[in-house]
């Protein structure tokens, strides 16, 4: 990426091998502008907080808090935050290839194009940062995996050209059991959303859809549910909390404390004392 003006605060890119080498950036940027540049790959930026005054499509826009850029690939851009202000903002750039897998979950497919300008939406924009920070932190791929689709799903669906509401789905019993049957097996490994669909014979997007209509929580919320029910049974045989965590499939005790207490209720040290 060019870049012109005085250095970057705080810029980091990195890439989550999980899903495909997707290319993620965060960054407090001031006194800085982008050169004119383009992507081979769509380009997703969501404002957290300060202001952007970018340049494309033959203009200047304003961008401010929860505000989304969205451009296609080859799309020409440049610009930064203007005088005396600073833009924190977190961008993707997921590659035409996986943006035009999710647009086949909607009629007519094709692949997606964004043709507006500022996109103003707080549930698209939540859904985002919620992916983004996910890549951040101890999650696993299914969860990752599970909030991209979604967070993919809601802003092709509002703001692709022309907007247009997803495939019907029905309850699809036969692939949302398999699917259960298949993390029930494997709750505590590190499951790929394409793994679980492939098994299911349907696609990771279709899946999430469905399985969420069926079951009433995505995938990953269902894998977490079996995780902390282990957790549960480790914890009442007096396993300490650090052998527990890892054995019913988190990352640490910090990340099965996070991940109980949300559900039980208590901390994991807290239930296990209430059996004595």
């Amino acid at each position: 990426m060019e870049t012109g003006g005085s250095p970057a605060t705080g810029a980091r890119m990195w890439r989550a091998e999980d899903l495909g080498g997707l290319e993620l950036f965060k960054a407090t940027l001031t006194a800085f502008d982008f050169s004119p540049h383009a992507h081979e790959e769509f380009f997703i930026a969501l404002t957290e907080d300060g202001l952007a005054s970018p340049t494309y499509r033959g203009d200047t826009h304003t961008v401010g808090p929860g505000d989304l850029i969205v451009l296609n690939p080859d799309e020409v851009h440049g610009g930064g935050p203007p005088a005396a202000e600073f833009w924190a903002y977190r961008a993707l750039y997921p590659g035409p290839s996986l943006m035009d897998a999710i647009a086949a979950e909607f009629p007519r497919t094709a692949s997606p194009e964004f043709r507006g300008g500022i996109v103003r939406d707080p549930d698209a924009a939540a859904r985002l940062r919620r992916f983004h920070r996910l890549t951040e932190a101890a999650s696993s791929t299914l969860e990752r995996e599970s909030a991209l689709t979604e967070a993919l799903v809601l802003l092709i669906g509002r703001h692709a050209a022309p907007p247009r509401e997803p495939r019907a789905t029905g309850r699809e019993p036969g692939p949302v059991r398999l699917s259960r049957i298949f993390l029930e097996e494997h709750a505590a490994e590190n499951i790929a959303l394409r793994a679980l669909a492939q098994h299911a014979g349907l696609s990771p997007f279709h899946l999430c859809r469905v399985f969420r209509a069926s079951v009433g929580m995505s995938p990953h919320a269902y894998q977490t549910h079996l995780r902390i029910r282990r957790a549960r049974e480790l914890l009442r045989s007096g396993m300490p909390i650090t052998e527990v965590a890892v054995a019913s499939g988190f990352y640490d005790q910090a990340h099965l404390a996070r991940h109980f207490k949300r559900i039980v209720g208590l901390p994991p040290g807290r239930y296990a004392r209430s059996g004595r």
